[in-house]
């Protein structure tokens, strides 16, 4: 009872108000001609260094600012709605699918570390971290250029459509909240009963969840950062298992989605490590 409470509290304090406002502008965004104006922004770029399309670059940019697990839902929506090819969706997954700035800067740097140095410090190696596996992989072959987009918007019936989905989308994340809370809780009366290294602990929950992994680390140093920032680009089996319910209504492969997590997780902690001592010189403690 006490995990179910607390994973309910953790969702509505928490997941709720940081996903939900990106949940409803997401879907009302992508039904305008935003995703145009967008690609003629970022497009000389991001075509170069990506090689997708508009849609693609709106998935791009929502996956780095919106949160665990729109990236997932927003690309295996538009795959559906057939405005990604296959293989340029497949590619997207790869990276777009990240952790949120107001988590990584705000829960994890502010709320567990006391720090907002580190939290942005954190979310910069993220960035990279993702950033670096679509630059890594082969590029999409093809893509669709048309943006399939009706003249005529009617904003009320969008904006309800939005409001549904969005509802709809982050009740069912509090629901793998509290089942992973239960799952939590069973996990540290079992620990407890061995005198575990905090780093190998802290790991084994990231594993499951990455809230109770990077609540284990609140002292900043070099490995701590570092296996920070590699639990919070893997995601954990409950953002995997959010991801994959979006993913599996699709022809897309979970497998290839879940491998590119592990090599950003991978990723993560080689590059936070790595500049951990360019933090360091800046005072930042």
């Amino acid at each position: 009872m006490n995990s179910v409470k607390n994973g309910l509290i953790l969702w509505f304090n928490f997941v709720l108000p940081a996903l939900l406002p990106f949940m409803i502008s997401i879907n009302l965004l992508k039904a305008t001609p935003f995703p145009s104006l967008l690609s003629r922004l970022l497009g000389p770029v991001t075509n170069r260094i990506f090689g997708v399309s508009s849609f693609g670059i709106f998935a791009i940019v929502s996956g780095m600012l919106s949160g665990y697990p729109l990236g997932a839902k927003l690309v295996s929506e538009l795959y559906s709605e057939k405005k990604l090819t296959k293989g340029e969706a497949q590619y997207l997954l790869s990276f777009t699918n990240n952790s949120g700035p107001l988590f990584i800067a705000g829960t994890v740097g502010t709320g567990l570390l006391k720090s907002n140095t580190a939290g942005f410090f954190l979310l910069i190696i993220h960035y990279i971290s993702a950033l670096s596996i679509g630059i890594l992989l082969p590029k999409p072959k093809g893509k669709i250029t048309g943006l399939s987009q009706t003249n005529s918007l009617n904003i009320g019936k969008e904006l309800k459509n939005s409001i549904y989905n969005g509802i709809e989308a982050i009740v069912l994340v509090g629901g793998y909240i509290i089942f992973f809370s239960i799952i939590c809780t069973i996990l540290q009366s079992v620990l407890a009963q061995f005198n575990l290294n905090i780093f190998l602990k802290a790991i084994i929950f990231g594993i499951l969840e990455i809230t109770n992994g990077c609540k284990e680390l609140t002292e900043i140093s070099r490995l701590s950062l570092s296996i920070i920032s590699a639990i919070i680009a893997f995601g954990g089996l409950s953002i995997h298992s959010q991801s994959i319910g979006y993913i599996s209504s699709t022809d897309l492969s979970s497998v290839k989605y879940v491998f590119s997590k592990f090599i950003q997780g991978i990723l993560a902690f080689i590059i936070c490590f790595l500049l951990y001592p360019l933090y360091t010189q800046q005072g930042c403690r």
